[in-house]
Order: structure tokens, then sequence, then C-alpha cells
């Protein structure tokens, strides 16, 4: 008997949720109000999102098997079989697809493009690429494109091409990161790494100029219309102001010290950044 924490992270729900909270943005910024629609949207997304992982973890068993940090999931520990695998991801993308149908046959369009996107893409050039960031960072900008979608917006506004460009930003950082801090299991699995190209301070360098860019294109959601609030512009414009002024001095930390934490506050401090966008988002509509 399969129990929740195994399907929690077949599913890598801890990634998919907060993928169905950009959902839920895109959908939101379109439908100008918090609604039970728009959870219905991000739970096809967030359902989706975990096939996608689910179908990942079936594409990298192998893989999976030889790093510390992925030996213990399923399926290369052996607690899942393949057969209650493929039932799962079917679950999985019949629930998500279920949800979005709801909205349309164009949000369950979208919803398909980031599945196929994440693994007929990015997952195979993962293991060719040391750059495989680029278009696997495409994934991140599809969700709020789905939300919007689903709530009625036009895929010619705009606006929605802002708010995904705002998240392709973000997963540049997050995703070199982790590099920087798993790149021994990753080489050691077969992945080519960025650090094979280039040094570990000039990658915490290029890190910063993506780390700026995001903070600096968090200030133009006003001039989009994205957000209008005043009290929510200023705490957005606050907010942006200090992680530019905080990753400066982090990345010159980083930069001297060999094994740094601060990669790891980073790494937090950043993801943070970009749920507090998301709630004053939400904030700005109610």
């Amino acid at each position: 008997m399969l129990s929740y924490k195994q399907i929690k992270t077949f599913g890598k729900f801890s990634i998919s949720f907060p993928i169905g909270l950009t959902a839920y943005a895109g959908f939101v910024l379109f439908d100008e109000r918090l609604s039970w629609e728009g959870v219905l949207a991000s739970l096809g997304i967030f359902f989706l999102s975990a096939g996608a992982s689910a179908i990942n973890q079936l594409q990298e068993i192998r893989l999976d098997a030889l790093m510390p940090r992925t030996v213990n999931r399923p399926l290369p520990s052996g607690s899942m079989t393949m057969k209650m695998a493929m039932l799962i991801v079917a679950l999985f993308l019949i629930t998500g697809s279920v949800c979005l149908w709801f909205f349309g046959w164009a949000a369950v369009a979208w919803g398909w493009i980031g599945l196929f996107w994440y693994n007929l893409v990015y997952t195979p050039m993962k293991t060719r690429s040391a750059f495989s960031v680029f278009p696997g960072a495409v994934v991140g900008a599809i969700p709020p494109v789905a939300g919007w979608v689903a709530a009625g917006g036009s895929i010619l506004d705009p606006r929605i091409h802002f708010l995904a460009f705002f998240f392709f930003l973000g997963q540049m950082p997050h995703f070199w990161l982790l590099v920087l801090k798993y790149k021994d299991q990753y080489k050691k699995a077969g992945f080519p790494v960025i650090t094979d190209v280039l040094s570990k301070k000039q990658v915490i360098r290029i890190n910063l100029i993506w780390f700026l860019a995001t903070y600096i294109s968090a200030l133009f959601l006003p001039v989009f219309e994205l957000v209008d609030q005043l009290a929510v512009v200023w705490i957005l414009t606050l907010s942006s102001v200090y992680m530019m002024v905080w990753s400066l001095r982090a990345t010159m930390i980083a930069s001297k010290e060999e094994h740094s934490p601060q990669l790891r506050k980073m790494f937090i401090y950043f993801n943070s950044f970009y749920l507090l966008i998301m709630i004053l988002l939400y904030i700005d509509k109610v």
C-alpha cells in the first residue's frame, strides 16, 4: 500500500504546488478577483505538473539511483512498482485535464504544452547540455499563461507576455544555485553541469545578473498594470530594491568563500521573493 509521502514525492508536490500558484496568479490577473474558479484552474496545472514530474522520474530512474538526493525516491528505492507508477501518472494527467476542461480546450492545450516541453524537450536535454536551463526556464513561464487563458485572457495581450517573462527570468538563478549545491552528485550521475564550462566564481557572478534582472523586471509590474494599488506598489518597490542590495552583498561574500553558506541563503531569499510577489499580485485584486 502506497503512502501519501510516496505519492507526494513521486509527483514532486513541493514543486507542483508553487507551479499551481503561478497559474492562479495568471488567472487572477485577468479575472481581477480571487475566485474558486481560479483555484480549480490552478489545481489542473498542479496535477499536470505532478504528472510531468512523475514521468520525469520514469525517464530518469537509472540516473536517480546514482544520486544520494534522489536515490530514495519511490522508483529507484523499489517502494513503487512500474505498474503502480503508470497508474498514478494516468490519474495525475486525467485529473489535471478534467479540471482545465471546464475552461475550454485552450486551457487544456496550454497545460499539456508545459508537460510536453518539460518531458520531451527539457528532460532529454539535461543529459546533453550544461545550458539546458534555458529551455528548462520556458517551463516556468507556461503555467501563468495557462491560468490567464483559462480565465478568458488573450494570448496576444502584452501583460501576460511580461508576466511569463518575469517567471522565466527566475528559473535561471533557481536552477544554477541547485547545481552549485549538488554539482558533484549531478556529475556522478552523468549530467553535464555549468561548472564544467565556467568556474564557480563565474557562475555566482553571472547569477547576480539574473538576480538583478528579476528584481528590476518586478519594478515593471505596475507599468504593465499588473498591480495598481499604491500600498502594493510600494511594498513591491522596496522589496525589489532591498533584494538588489542584498544580492550584491551576498554575491561578493560568496565569491570569496569556497563553501559559502550564502548560496543557501540566496536560494531561500530568492524563492521567498517570488512567493512575496505572487502574494502581492493576489492582494492587489482583493
